[in-house]
C-alpha cells in the first residue's frame, strides 16, 4: 500500500489554541477531509492507468480528526506500493505518483485550513 501524508508546521499549536477558545478537534475534520480529497484527486491525476484502471480509482482520501491521509492500494490492487516506489528486482520503475500532491498541497492545505477555522470561529461568534 501507498500512502500520501499531508503535514502542516504548527498545527498541534493551532489546534491547542482553537481547544482553548472551544472549538474541538473533531471540528476540523471537514478541513482534513478537504485536503485529503483534493490531495487524492491530484495524485489520481498523476497516478499510472493499466488495462483496468484499477490502481488510479483505488486512491482515496480519508476524514480523520487531526490529519489527512490519502492511501492506494489494498487486497484487490496489491501492486499500488511497487509502481509507486519502483521494484529494482523486478525492473518496475519508481512512478512517484503519490508524491505528486506535494508541491500543490504545500500552498493549498493551510489556505483550506485557514478557511475552515475562519468558518469555525464565525459560527461560534469568536471572529
Amino acid at each position: 500500500m501507498a500512502y500520501a501524508v499531508v503535514r502542516v508546521e504548527g498545527l498541534s499549536a493551532t489546534v491547542r489554541a482553537l481547544e482553548g477558545m472551544g472549538i474541538e478537534v473533531m471540528d476540523l475534520r471537514n478541513a482534513m477531509a478537504k485536503i485529503a480529497t483534493q490531495s487524492a484527486q491530484i495524485i489520481q491525476a498523476h497516478a499510472p492507468v493499466g488495462e483496468t484502471g484499477r490502481l488510479r480509482a483505488d486512491v482515496r482520501g480519508n476524514r480523520a480528526k487531526a490529519k489527512a491521509v490519502v492511501s492506494a492500494g489494498r487486497t484487490s490492487v496489491p501492486y499500488a506500493g511497487p509502481i509507486n516506489y519502483g521494484w529494482k528486482a523486478h525492473h518496475i520503475r519508481a512512478a512517484m505518483f503519490m508524491q505528486s500532491a506535494d508541491a500543490r498541497m504545500q500552498f493549498l492545505a493551510p489556505l483550506i485550513l485557514e478557511a475552515e477555522i475562519n468558518r469555525l470561529l464565525v459560527a461560534r461568534g469568536l471572529a
